[in-house]
């Protein structure tokens, strides 16, 4: 048996525009995300115009894949993420 994937948790944040509110909650509604990715949450933050979403990803060929269907309707911005309990360890 082969290695296991190693993955990293991410935090995206999507910024849409107020006019486009219903096409992105139709993506959302009907979104698939790629097999390769572990979602632990999703969020529409109310009368913020923005979605959140924390999943963990091997690579970024994978973030793509879930940014360029939302891409005409607003910017979608993604950080690797840690928890604190872990970045303390690191230091």
């Amino acid at each position: 048996m082969g290695n296991p994937v190693k993955t990293m948790l991410f935090v995206l944040w999507y910024k849409f525009e107020p006019e486009h509110t219903h096409q992105v909650l139709e993506l959302w509604k009907y979104f698939q995300f790629p097999s390769d990715v572990k979602v632990h949450h999703r969020y529409l933050l109310i009368g913020r115009h923005m979605s959140v979403a924390i999943f963990e990803a091997p690579d970024e060929r994978s973030i793509l894949k879930i940014t360029a269907p939302f891409s005409s309707y607003g910017v979608a911005h993604v950080a690797p993420a840690m928890s604190i309990e872990e970045a303390i360890k690191a230091v």
